[in-house]
């Protein structure tokens, strides 16, 4: 399988993780990879040529048993990776993702498996992403972005979406996974967020406050 049907089996899985929904738009697509719809339809005719994925007009693409296999297995190995650069070789959480994409693609399934065991079999990457076990079993945790959430609400940071605009604003704001928080105030008018870590007041776009995962605590 080439390098690129793999990484849009791995999106339309992250996609059908993150809005928690079955079937994946082709716009949504489109956005994450920052290409055109005809791109993406060339690539989905020839996935569902090849099994991996169902085309359904107006309603969008979902994965096949096949599919899903080959993505949580891409997943896995690239959430292995991270946590294996971020712990072992020092890369901060923002600069691992090219590196792991790259990685990714290039172990094999038994590299993977003795670097999980090397690891300590971790069930979360630096990002707070689940690492998929070698049977593609997942540690699910309970989690919102904090847009979901309520002036007075305390809570646990979980997860941070893996973009480096993003981390390199939290790394700033001195803002981790795990990191227990407070929301303070919402201004929808101004889209902004005021959350506190301790005594410090924090305040967030509601735009980066969506790319921000929590569980109440």
């Amino acid at each position: 399988m080439h390098r690129a049907e793999e990484d849009y089996l791995k999106t339309i899985y992250e996609l059908t993780r993150e809005q928690n929904i079955d079937l994946v738009k082709t716009s949504d697509i489109s956005a994450r990879f920052n290409i055109t719809d005809q791109s993406v339809n060339e690539m989905i005719k020839k996935l569902e040529a090849k099994k991996l994925l169902v085309f359904y007009p107006y309603k969008g693409v979902g994965l096949t048993r096949k599919g899903l296999e080959q993505a949580v297995k891409m997943i896995r190995a690239h959430r292995l990776w991270e946590v294996f650069l971020t712990e072992k070789l020092g890369f901060s959480w923002q600069d691992v993702h090219f590196d792991a994409e790259n990685l990714e693609h290039a172990a094999s399934t038994q590299v993977i498996d003795k670097l999980d065991a090397y690891l300590g079999y971790p069930k979360f990457c630096q990002h707070g992403n689940p690492i998929p076990d070698a049977k593609g079993r997942i540690h699910h945790q309970e989690q919102k972005p904090l847009t979901q959430y309520e002036v007075g609400d305390r809570l646990k940071i979980n997860r941070a979406t893996d973009t480096k605009p993003l981390l390199g604003f939290l790394d700033q704001k001195g803002l981790i996974i795990g990191d227990i928080i407070t929301i303070k105030a919402v201004d929808n008018f101004n889209d902004m967020m005021v959350i506190t870590k301790g005594d410090q007041d924090i305040y967030l776009s509601l735009q980066n406050a969506q790319l921000i995962y929590a569980q109440s605590i």
